[in-house]
Formats: C-alpha cells, structure tokens, sequence
C-alpha cells in the first residue's frame, strides 16, 4: 500500500522521504535510484520537520494515531492507509492513460471497493485512449482558432465525441485527418469573425510553426522472444520520449520502461490495419516535431516486410533525423527454434525469404515460382502465409517441384506460443488445417527441414510452452526458468504501463512469488489482459501461498520455500493439471 503511494507522489513531481526501520525491496530500489531518501529508523516525533504532506502506512494502529495527532499539532496534512476517521485528507486510486487520468474515491471509507474499482477500469479503459486524449487536445486547438461561438464549439465537439467514442464498449479511436477536416469546414458559418480566420478545414497542425526536430529510431524487435531484442534496440527505448508499437512488436517492450513514456499501439497485423500507414507516417512526424525521441518498435526487421522502408522514406521527405535498428527476422529465427536450419552445406545453399500473399495477387505477382520450383538446393520462407498457403503449393506443384519437398509451417515462433507442423509440399496444407495453426505464422520448404525432428532443441526444453511472470525481486531465478524454456515476463514494482503491455501479449500460464508482499502486488493485476481462469500461482513457501488463498486466487499450487531454480523446473515440468 505505501509503495502505490510513493510512486504515485513521485510521478507527481514530489520530494519524498520514507522512514521505515525495514522496507520492501521495490522501495529500496527506488532510493538506491536516487527517486526517494530513505530514513531507516523508526518513526520518532517527525512531524515536526516542516513537511508538507505526511502518510502513515504502517501495520501498528498506536503508531499511526501518534503520526496522525503530531501532525494535527503542526498544521500538517495527514492520511492514515486504511483508516478514514484519523485522516485529514483522502488520496483517490488513479487510472491513468498518458494525459488521460480517472480518479476513484470513496472517502477513505471502502478502500477495498476502490481497489476493485480501479482493477475494473484498468480492464475497461486501454491504451488507446492515451491516444485519443492527444487528437482530442489537438483537435481543441484547432476549434479554437476558428474562434467559434459557444454553441457551435459544443457542437462540433460533440460531433468529435459521439464519431470516435463507443460509450458501450468503453472504447476509442483517433479520427482520420480526413473526418477532422469535414468537422471543422461544417462550421465556416459559425465563427465570430472572419477577417483572420484560416481557410476553412484546414487542420490547425498544418499551419503551426515547428518546434525543434526530434529524433526517429525504427527498431526490429525481433520474433517475439524478448531475448531476441538487440542490445542497441534496448538501448533506444531506455532513451526513448515516446513509442509506437505494432502488436506483434508488443512483447519486446521492456517491462521497466519509466512510466513516463509515452506508449503508442498502433495495432498492426497480418491483414488487418486498423490504423492506416499514412496515419502511422504522420504520428511519426508529428512526434518528432514535438522534439521527441521516438522508437518506431516494428515486429522482426524494419526493412523485411515491415514497410519500414516507407516510413523511413517519409520521415527523409520531412526532414525528420532517423536511424534503423536491424532486428532477427523470424524468417531465419523462428526456424532456428523449430529445429530448422535455413542453409546447409551441400543441401541448402539459398535462401529467398517472400511474403506468401504474392501468390493470391490477380495483377501479376512478383514472385517466379517457375524459378523456385526448380531449385532443389534452396530454403524457400514464406512470411503471412496461413491464407495464401494451399495457393503457394498449388502453384510450385504445377511448375514442378517434388509434392515430397519436405515442407513446415511454424506458428508465433520463438514464443512460448510457438507451434509447428513439419510435412511434405504436398500434405503441408492438409497437416496445418488437421492441426489447427493460426496466424502469424510462416512456412518453410526445402531439404533442410529434414533436420527439424534430430535438431528441435527448443522444444525438448522441459518448460517449452510455457509463459510465466514473476518481480524483479526474483531476476536470477527467473534467468533459470528462462534458460530451461519458459518466457519470463519480470514486472518492475510498481507495475508499468509497459509491463502491462507485455503480460497482455498472449495467456500467462503461471506467476511464481516467494512473499506476501509479491502476491499483494500481483494480485492488483490478475484481472487485466493476459491473466486467465487457467493461470497457476507457483507460490514459495506457506507465507505467499496463505496470502495467495486469502486474496482468492483459484489455482494456488505450494512449493518448497527453499527450493532452487532447477527444482522450481522440475516441479513445473512434472506438474499436471489434475493437480489443481
């Protein structure tokens, strides 16, 4: 509880002094960061230092009433955690997206409630409304330099509102440049005057003067691993102002990236672009007119079928500096993790990496599938290709390649999601469908495929397929379970934006937590996106395992408190779901 209320005083710009005899580790850290002092002692007549504000958040009810009376005496506010009749003010729980905060109270009267609440808007309110809340700010300021009258201004809000607002889903969109113009021209008869006014419909942005240029960084994440992100990557987003991500980039954020980062999904996959390029192009621009660092963090490699090439192109035309952050393409990662070479001497000597969509082009593709059905010694990668696979066999069969090319499809490779059909040209399509695979995914043909059942050595790592978040507290037992196949998801404490981000990535299988503390931390996240009904607690020892069952977790599953990494994978590993 006291942890919530030093991050949210430090995020608000205050000077913050804990004294405390013992503390959590996430506060040490922070005072080991330089964020907080840290006073280790007990509480003695402290009020009398001049402060400003005083929070009494320990779990000894005298001392807590000796802080709240002191206080009094001095004319100093006072909140007492958890105790509304010794309290001389209330801090509300906040959602906050960006700009866009929503404070929860009540009165200090049911925090639980509050608690609850808040957990509740966190799912309802996503990260899109950060976004939202941007256009709606400039939007505003483009309304009010067509110097409006009062009535017309709440009108053309209202039109801004009710066309971008779900007030059923509780979600939101940023409207296209194209609707703001409509908008804004539709009141051309409203203004108070006309002599300065600017032509009607144009956006306020395109008449501004520009600040200081920003800096771009088109980054790879990489396959989907978060151990696959370069260690330059990492390095610009620990430096980054803002970043805009696709979901498939989505895991590779850093869990501790400082919650002041401005987070920007934009939401792209394999066919489905709900946010326009010329739109990204243009977020882009705009943020780093504003002066910003900003990462463009793209799933893979920027420039392999990542259209990173385009956004690069525009950001030359308007002047904007950037560099390009290489990152491992799945197109040869997501093999290696599948047992799958992408060459092989004296077996595959090429390679040629397409998109698989090419084949269902009617105006001419650009693929010669005459060529590459008659290249015995190549690795033929396919990227996007569940759609457009049973028409890419269709065509290399016809232009000669053997129907006993070995032949694979792999899904979400190098993720604990990962899946894999290993096959024939000829029954690759008739495997995947029996199987069930689904985007994203990518297929693979040629002579080295032959090697994926002697050489999957991910998949004999015995917490393959599993996906598990645990605290920082707990980074070197982490590292194990990582080593031995698990993707670890480590949540900083307090939990970021970011970390929230990742563990919404896909289904967390388990949590593994040593103390009380971790299970009060975590348990304020359970019911955001990636926690399910099926998530397991892998609780240490009896301490976290009773905190665990008391706060109603459902799968609770008791550990040695002394066992070591390698035990902790054997009992992972061994686990079976009649267990619970």
């Amino acid at each position: 509880m006291a942890l919530r209320k030093i991050q949210g005083l430090v995020e608000e710009g205050a000077r913050v002094t804990v004294v405390a005899p013992e503390l959590v580790d996430p506060i040490e850290m922070m005072a080991e960061g330089g964020e907080i002092t840290l006073e280790r002692r007990p509480y003695d007549d402290d009020a009398a230092g001049g402060w400003s504000l005083i929070i009494a958040a320990t779990d000894d009810r005298e001392v807590n009433e000796l802080v709240f009376r002191q206080a009094e005496e001095h004319g100093i506010w006072c909140n007492v955690a958890d105790v509304p009749e010794i309290c001389s003010f209330h801090l509300p729980a906040r959602v906050r997206r960006g700009p866009f905060q929503m404070a929860l109270s009540s009165s200090g009267e049911a925090p639980f409630a509050v608690a609850r609440l808040r957990r509740l808007m966190e799912r309802r309110f996503g990260p899109e409304w950060a976004e939202w809340l941007d256009a709606a700010s400039r939007f505003r300021n483009s309304v009010r330099e067509l110097d409006l009258d009062p009535s017309a201004q709440s009108e053309v809000y209202d039109r801004f509102f009710a066309s971008t607002v779900d007030p059923d889903r509780l979600t939101a969109r940023v409207p296209t440049e194209a609707e703001e113009r409509v908008w804004l021209a539709s009141t051309v008869d409203h203004r108070k005057t006309t002599a300065s006014a600017p032509p009607a419909g144009t956006p306020a942005r395109s008449r501004e003067a520009l600040p200081g240029k920003g800096f771009v960084a088109l980054v790879g994440a990489g396959p989907g691993c978060p151990g696959l992100l370069t260690v330059r990557g990492r390095r610009r987003l620990a430096e980054a102002d803002a970043v805009v991500f696709d979901r498939l980039a989505a895991g590779a954020l850093p869990p501790d990236l400082a919650a002041r980062v401005e987070l920007h999904p934009v939401g792209k996959v394999a066919g489905n672009h709900p946010i326009p390029q010329s739109e990204i192009n243009a977020l882009l621009v705009r943020l780093a007119r504003e002066g910003k660092r900003v990462v463009r963090l793209k799933g893979g490699d920027p420039y392999v079928f990542g259209r990173g090439g385009e956004e690069a192109e525009v950001l030359a035309e308007e002047g904007i500096p950037f560099e390009v952050v290489p990152g491992v393409t799945s197109g040869v990662a997501a093999l290696a993790w599948a047992g799958i070479p992408a060459t092989h001497r004296r077996e595959s000597v090429r390679l040629t990496l397409l998109t698989a969509h090419e084949a269902l082009k009617g105006d001419g593709p650009q693929v010669r599938w005459d060529l590459l059905a008659q290249d015995e010694h190549a690795t033929l990668v396919g990227y996007m290709g569940v759609t457009a696979l049973p028409t890419v066999v269709e065509r290399l069969l016809e232009a000669g390649m053997s129907p006993d090319t070995p032949a694979a499809m792999v899904q979400q490779g190098t993720t604990a999601a990962q899946r894999q059909v290993v096959s024939t040209l000829g029954g690759l399509t008739g495997a995947i469908a029996e199987a069930g695979l689904q985007p994203p995914a990518l297929f693979a043909i040629g002579p080295t495929i032959a090697h994926a059942e002697t050489l999957d050595w991910f998949g004999a790592l015995p917490l393959a397929g599993k996906r598990l978040v645990t605290t920082a507290t707990n980074r070197q037992l982490a590292a194990v379970l990582e080593d031995r196949g698990a993707e670890m998801v480590i949540l900083p404490m307090p939990v970021t934006p970011a970390a929230r981000v990742v563990m919404s990535v896909s289904p967390l299988s388990g949590c593994v937590v040593r103390s009380r503390a971790e299970v009060d931390w975590l348990d304020d996240e359970i019911n955001n996106p990636g926690w399910t009904s099926e998530t397991i607690a892998w609780c240490l020892g009896t301490e976290a395992v009773a905190r665990a069952r008391d706060r109603g977790w459902v799968h609770v599953v008791e550990c040695g408190e002394d066992l070591d990494g390698e035990e902790l994978v054997e009992r992972l590993a061994r686990y079976r779901d009649d267990e619970r």
